[in-house]
């Protein structure tokens, strides 16, 4: 299974019928098919997790949406159903098994959402219609912006799916000099590159996207990097409003825009291999061991050694040190009595 199964997964728990009331009114529409309580939350405005722009949040047990309200904005309704994907994933049970297994859950999971809210509001045949046979450019953004009701935010998406190998379609904010939004396309061998644009980073000011002009056209290969230091190269297509930059990222290039091309070889994110026993069973798996115990986490119980031995520890009521189980009796561990 990969990320576009699971997102076709979600999608088949709707009808074709609901997925067009869903696309014309999705607040009312989520309420009137699933029964969910939809609200606006003024105070839904500032960064949250992950997902950098705090526009929506979803509480899952109450069956309860939150969004910031953006009145005679597109970008409400791409919110409204980027949180009802959150609800419809937690029912599927194929998928969330499969999301459990994958590194970066995060991200992994908000572009999920991403990918479902994108579908229900702009098909796939309305973007191949503007893109043809490629290559993916800036253009081809402010063509989407135009000629449908999509978001910012569900067009860059929709573009994303265009690209063949690892790459983004990012907007930035040049007045604030930071990413307004940016859709990542791992790449379906590799995976997740190592350096890639996110939500809400802050990015130099001497950066060549944000200098950009009203009007401004660039396709170039251009360093990035992430707010922690780490450096890579992108080639990218970019075409700047007088507030916003629309740009292609893309591990080649695509555009044919250079005579000479670095040998520099594109990077991924390459996690250790660490094998450990847990739930009845010996495995493998790519990522990081937890910092205290330096043992691998279960990809069943999502759980490290250290853990696990809490969970068979109490809490002594005297010393209120935590105690391996079969030394404290009535609440009062050996020490204590």
């Amino acid at each position: 299974m990969n990320m576009e199964e699971c997102v076709s997964l979600v999608l088949g728990q709707i009808s074709s019928d609901d997925r067009q009331a869903l696309s014309r009114d999705p607040a009312n529409s989520v309420r009137d098919i699933f029964g969910l309580t939809v609200r606006p939350a003024e105070h839904l405005g500032e960064g949250r997790g992950i997902d950098g722009a705090c526009d929506g949040m979803s509480f899952l047990d109450d069956d309860v949406l939150l969004y910031s309200p953006t009145p005679n904005s597109r970008r409400e309704n791409f919110t409204i159903l980027h949180e009802l994907a959150h609800w419809l994933i937690d029912k599927e049970q194929d998928v969330m098994v499969w999301w459990a297994d994958q590194d970066g859950r995060d991200q992994l999971l908000e572009t999920m959402c991403d990918h479902v809210a994108q579908q229900l509001l702009l098909s796939d045949e309305s973007v191949s219609a503007i893109v043809g046979d490629g290559p993916v450019r800036a253009s081809h953004f402010l063509q989407l912006l135009e000629d449908s009701e999509a978001s910012r935010q569900v067009c860059a998406i929709a573009l994303t799916k265009k690209l063949g190998g690892a790459g983004a379609v990012v907007v930035i904010d040049k007045i604030d000099k930071r990413v307004e939004f940016a859709s990542v396309r791992p790449h379906p061998r590799n995976g997740w590159p190592k350096v890639y644009p996110w939500r809400s980073q802050q990015i130099a000011d001497g950066h060549p996207l944000v200098q950009l002009s009203n009007q401004a056209n660039r396709t170039d290969r251009t360093e990035w990097s992430t707010p922690w230091g780490e450096r890579g190269h992108y080639y990218v297509d970019a075409l700047a409003d007088d507030r916003r930059v629309y740009a292609v990222f893309s591990e080649t290039d695509l555009w044919e825009a250079l005579s000479y091309h670095s040998r520099q070889a594109f990077e991924y994110d390459r996690r250790l291999e660490l094998q450990g026993y847990c739930c009845g069973e010996s495995f493998t798996r790519p990522g990081y061991p937890c910092p205290d115990c330096s043992r691998p986490y279960c990809p069943r119980c999502n759980q490290c050694k250290c853990q696990r031995d809490q969970e068979r520890e109490e809490v002594c009521s005297e010393c209120f040190l935590r105690r391996p189980a079969h030394r404290v009796v009535n609440g009062v561990c050996v020490d204590c009595r």
